[in-house]
């Protein structure tokens, strides 16, 4: 062998073992690598995000409830079994994905959404939105749906719209024009898909209603007709007694959306709201396959998850703003390109886990470290991986401001200059007061700060 033939194949060699080294530091794009078409490096991206959908509200966590393709979608990546909101009201909990904060970070507590200014276009955290670093990292990004903090466009997105009608039909047919639009195109896309379902008004075409026969739904084990007088199912401001949607009767059969709700009443309201999960199942099958007829599904991932919880009938409640189980879990999958079917995972996941993974993903730069989330993207490769030892929510200023440290779980109801540290079960409404010795984990905290991975911020 001669030195000039030694020499090529050992500069074969080294560039060989440069561009595995390359490969191994690209991390997340190895989930997606092999399945991605050439035309691409960078998979899109889209975020389903409903609104009011409680986690026993899905066909896989529940069979009663007639959600088929959201059951296969689920199943052809993975289930995050226990996963919790940054707060379980909207508005707040709306901005918590976008910038990746607890309410009392990003300041828009309870239905404030003018706090949110600070974040919109040329405003002084501007930087922090996702679409915003998704747009610097080289994404279209469009939103369709509801957004309760004014107009996309005015924090980050480059174009979408918020169609009217709680039905959601206006919504799909833009959402499906913007993804038959981006057949041919080369630059990736991150779209934020909002429905309103199965917020109320519940006003489900009969169809949807007949696949819930009489005898098809039981009640929750921990169904009451009215709550107790307990601090913890308190929907009102701190210090007032309040029971939301006791009044509320927009919706078929003029059914009430709070309490006092009898069996017969509860049952007809749950056949209901489940008809209307059933209607946005379809659509969001449908919505899916058009993915898959364009062929952009090959380089597309899909997180599905909502923005809070609901009661139905639960401890006596109606609507959320509360601690209770019910209220701030949700059903949480990610299918698509590089996702392992078949996955499920009992890790704790926060909600705003979402921005740091999609922002992994698109190859985007590292969220700031005031972001509270832990990217995903080692629960996609193994289900057991360690992810947190406790997720956190915020119910404050409504909900007679309460935190929730999910782990034990435990609610912290607290004032200026005290805490108190009780055990709210799911299956029954009674509380416990926890010892110090339980709660030592975050006894340290005054209340409402957040600890996140063993680091405290004081929100």
């Amino acid at each position: 062998m001669t030195i000039s033939l030694y020499c090529s194949r050992l500069r074969r060699v080294f560039f060989g073992l440069f561009l595995t080294l390359l490969v191994d530091c690209v991390g997340a794009r190895l989930l997606w690598a092999e399945s991605a078409p050439k035309r691409n490096d960078r998979p899109n991206i889209i975020v389903i995000f409903t609104d009011d959908h409680t986690y026993g509200a899905v066909g896989y966590h529940n069979p009663s409830v007639k959600t088929p393709h959201l059951d296969a979608l689920a199943a052809s990546g993975m289930i995050f079994e226990r996963a919790y909101v940054a707060s379980p009201i909207c508005a707040a909990s709306r901005a918590s994905m976008m910038t990746g904060l607890f309410p009392q970070q990003h300041g828009v507590v309870a239905l404030n959404t003018t706090a949110f200014s600070p974040y919109r276009v040329d405003a002084k955290r501007a930087a922090q939105t996702l679409p915003n670093r998704l747009n610097k990292a080289g994404y279209l990004t469009a939103f369709y749906g509801k957004s309760h903090l004014g107009d996309p466009k005015t924090y980050g997105f480059d174009t979408g719209d918020r169609p009217r009608g709680h039905n959601d039909v206006k919504l799909f047919e833009e959402a499906s024009a913007f993804i038959k639009s981006r057949k041919d195109h080369d630059q990736p896309f991150f779209l934020w898909l909002a429905p309103r379902q199965p917020h109320v008004p519940l006003h489900p075409k009969q169809k949807w209603l007949d696949l819930y026969p009489p005898g098809s739904i039981q009640l929750t084990g921990n169904f009451r007709v009215e709550p107790t007088d307990e601090s913890l199912n308190n929907q009102g401001t701190p210090g007032e007694t309040l029971y939301r949607d006791s009044n509320y009767r927009n919706n078929v059969g003029r059914l009430p959306a709070g309490p006092p709700r009898d069996e017969k009443t509860m049952l007809a309201f749950m056949r209901a709201y489940y008809a209307v999960v059933s209607h946005l199942d379809d659509q969001i099958g449908e919505f899916t396959d058009l993915l898959r007829e364009t062929g952009l599904m090959e380089n597309t991932i899909v997180f599905f998850l909502s923005d809070n919880g609901y009661h139905l009938g639960s401890h006596g409640l109606g609507n959320k703003i509360t601690m209770h189980e019910e209220s701030v879990r949700v059903p949480m999958f990610a299918y698509g390109a590089g996702i392992a079917p078949g996955k499920t995972t009992r890790a704790l996941v926060s909600a705003l886990d979402v921005y740091p993974t999609v922002l992994e993903l698109a190859g985007a730069p590292k969220p700031p470290e005031s972001a509270m989330g832990k990217s995903l993207l080692p629960l996609f490769k193994k289900s057991r991986a360690s992810h947190r030892r406790t997720v956190f929510s915020e119910c404050v200023g409504v909900g007679a401001n309460q935190v929730k440290a999910t782990a034990w779980p435990a609610v912290i109801v607290g004032s200026s200059s005290s805490a108190t540290w009780m055990r709210s079960s799911f299956l029954t409404s009674r509380t416990t007061l926890l010892s110090s010795t339980t709660a030592s984990p975050i006894l340290s905290l005054r209340p409402f700060s957040i600890r996140s991975d063993g680091n405290s911020v004081n929100g």
